[in-house]
C-alpha cells in the first residue's frame, strides 16, 4: 500500500472528532498522479508525529487530490530520544545520504553543527526536510526527525535544553570508551560529530566543561556522515 506525508494535522485527533475527509499537499497529489492511483483506491497516510491512516482516494485531482479517513493507529512512543550533531560535510550527498539512512534506521533530531574546522558554511534545511520525507515514507515509518537549523558549536554549548547523556565522538588515541559502552539504553542523548577535520582542542575542551564524554566509535578511521550513522545504529541496537 502506497504512503503519503500529510503534514500540519494529528491524524488520531481529526479522526476521533470526525473530521475524515482531506485534502492532500501539493507533491502528495502529484505523485497520486504519477501511481495512476483512481478514486476508490486505498492508501495509507502518515502525519509524522506517530500516526497512520487508512484511507480511501476520494479525488485523485494531480493538485489537490482528496482522501476518507476510514481508521487511524497511533505508533508507541519510543522510551528514549536520540539527536545527532553533525556537522555538514563539503560534499552535500554524502550529509543527505545520513539524513536518509538515520530516518530509516531511527533518529529524532538532526542538528547541523558548524565548527572550527567546518568546509560547509551553507546548507538548505528545507532540502535536508524533503529528503526525510522520503526517507519516512520509503521506510514506512510514522515518525519524522526534527531537523534544526544550523548552530554554531559554541551556541550549542550554551544550550540550557540538552539531554543528560552527552557525548562526543572524538578521534584521539587516549580515547578508549565506546559509545556502546558508554550510553545506558532509555536515556534521552546527544551525541556530537565533528568535521573531516575533527573538533579543534577549543572545542573538545569546551565540550568537556558542558558535561560531553568523549568516545571511540571503534578502530576505523570513519568519515563524517559514517561516523553519525554509526552512532545512530548503535543507540537504536542497545534500545531494541
Amino acid at each position: 500500500m502506497h504512503l503519503f506525508y500529510h503534514p500540519g494535522i494529528n491524524l488520531l485527533k481529526s479522526f476521533s472528532t470526525g473530521d475524515i475527509h482531506h485534502q492532500l499537499t501539493d507533491v502528495e497529489s502529484a505523485h497520486i498522479k504519477v501511481m495512476r492511483l483512481k478514486p476508490g483506491d486505498k492508501v495509507k497516510l502518515t502525519d509524522g508525529i506517530g500516526n497512520f491512516a487508512d484511507a480511501l482516494l476520494e479525488d485523485a485531482n494531480p493538485k489537490k487530490s482528496t482522501v476518507m479517513l476510514t481508521a487511524v493507529t497511533a505508533e508507541p512512543v519510543k522510551p528514549f530520544r536520540l539527536a545527532i550533531a553533525v556537522a555538514p560535510t563539503k560534499n552535500i550527498a554524502r550529509y543527505e545520504w545520513f539524513i536518509e539512512k538515520a530516518t530509516e534506521i531511527g533518529i529524532d533530531e538532526i542538528i547541523p553543527l558548524y565548527c572550527d574546522h567546518s568546509e560547509r558554511e551553507r546548507l538548505r534545511v528545507d532540502r535536508l526536510e524533503k529528503v526525510a520525507v522520503s526517507a519516512m515514507k520509503q521506510s514506512l515509518k510514522a515518525w519524522i526527525p526534527k531537523i534544526h537549523e544550523p548552530v554554531s558549536f559554541s551556541d550549542l554549548m550554551l544550550s540550557k535544553n540538552l539531554p543528560d547523556a552527552l557525548f562526543m565522538a572524538w578521534i584521539d588515541d587516549n580515547v578508549t570508551l565506546h559509545l556502546k559502552d558508554a550510553y545506558t539504553s532509555g536515556k534521552d542523548v546527544l551525541v556530537l560529530i565533528g568535521p573531516e577535520g575533527d573538533f579543534s582542542k577549543s572545542e573538545v575542551a569546551s565540550a568537556k566543561d558542558r558535561g560531553f564524554v568523549p568516545v571511540s566509535l571503534g578502530k576505523s578511521r570513519l568519515r563524517t556522515e559514517t561516523a553519525a550513522l554509526s552512532a545512530c545504529m548503535i543507540v537504536n541496537l542497545l534500545n531494541e
